[in-house]
């Protein structure tokens, strides 16, 4: 038994396109049903699901994906109502309702919106409705995309401060390396998340742990910790896998967090995208490293254009970005202050002077 999910009690579940479209009714039949059971134990359960656009594929009868993104758009309108059908169908069954939860990336970086949406999701669960989250891919492009769920599950992870985050695959868990290579591979049944280093160097290659799409899962697991929420990667074909996850230490692979949690508004800034960003002196990454307010002397260069209040990406002289944070002033006045002592600065923008650029509750470091 894991002793560490014992007080689980609320729970995102994500299910990937290889669970969704599997022609065995009885397996989506028995997650479902076993999250039923979990309701019935007073955990609230939110659902994350892919398959929008291969169940589109499959009613309108289109044998090869389609590039062009409006028929990729199309496909996802007819495919997410099937998704839906499917989900009520199952939960009604056991006397559950469901609701539709679509969410592009646009919602997550606005905060308002954010919050809004988390203010939803609290609603339906207090009120016994299981939210059926997916990612709107008919008004989503491919420059706002999520990239997968796997993503998207770690952001509402966050959002809600979720206890626990499963992500069902096809795949046992995350092993020492790559088992489609070598044959002496081994499971990896709990890691925790600061451990997670030593793998670094194979996430960077995907040469070692396994594909691309098993890396985002990783990364999956790495932001929703960030909320002290532990993550469970495991097969989702396999019979009764859900309540393994909770009796069987060798079912899939547990993250485990650190004690330490950041807050809510850095946990945003983590997921939400930046609009430009800055090079920053030596100095400066040591006082951002440091806990500190990143201050304006320390820019060295700035990319892009963004305006005060939006959110900037810190980088170092090699461009590896250090932190993300809320920026008190536009690109233009940074590039006026550039390479300028304090005193000058503050001559230079006189009643808008500020020494910190990003205060340190704006501000999050990106672990690297």
């Amino acid at each position: 038994m894991r002793i560490e999910l014992n007080k689980a009690s609320k729970i995102i579940i994500k299910l990937g396109s290889s669970i969704i479209d599997n022609r065995d009714d009885m397996i989506i039949n028995g997650i479902c049903t076993n999250i039923t059971k979990f309701l019935k134990e007073n955990k609230e359960v939110m659902l994350v699901t892919s398959g929008a656009i291969s169940q589109g594929m499959k009613v309108m009868d289109v044998k090869n994906k389609p590039k062009d993104i409006k028929k990729l758009q199309s496909l996802a309108a007819v495919g997410q109502q099937k998704l839906m059908l499917m989900y009520e169908k199952i939960f009604s069954e056991h006397d559950f309702q469901t609701a539709q939860v679509l969410i592009t990336h646009n919602d997550i970086n606005d905060r308002v919106r954010y919050l809004n949406i988390k203010g939803t999701l609290e609603e339906l669960l207090n009120n016994g409705v299981i939210p059926i989250i997916n990612e709107n891919d008919v008004v989503s492009t491919e420059e706002i995309k999520f990239g997968d769920n796997d993503n998207l599950a770690s952001m509402i992870a966050n959002l809600v401060d979720a206890d626990l985050l499963i992500i069902l695959t096809d795949q046992k868990g995350m092993y020492d390396k790559n088992p489609d290579s070598y044959k002496d591979a081994k499971l990896i049944n709990r890691i925790k998340i600061e451990d997670l280093k030593e793998f670094d160097s194979d996430f960077s290659t995907h040469s070692e742990i396994g594909t691309g799409g098993f890396i985002t899962k990783i990364q999956a697991a790495k932001r929703a910790a960030l909320s002290n929420t532990y993550t469970v990667i495991a097969n989702g074909l396999e019979k009764n896998i859900l309540n393994n996850i909770f009796t069987n230490n060798n079912a899939g692979t547990l993250f485990i967090p650190s004690e330490k949690k950041i807050s809510a508004k850095k946990q945003w800034l983590d997921t939400t995208d930046s609009r430009g960003s800055i090079i920053i002196d030596d100095g400066a990454c040591k006082a951002i490293n440091d806990n500190n307010s990143l201050l304006l002397v320390g820019v060295s260069a700035v990319e892009g254009y963004f305006e005060k209040g939006d959110v900037i990406q810190c980088m170092d002289s090699n461009h590896s970005c250090i932190a993300k944070g809320i920026v008190n002033y536009s690109s233009e006045d940074v590039m006026r202050a550039k390479g300028k002592t304090t005193d000058a600065i503050a001559e230079e923008l006189g009643s808008e002077f500020s020494k910190e650029l990003i205060h340190v509750d704006n501000l999050i470091v990106i672990e690297t």
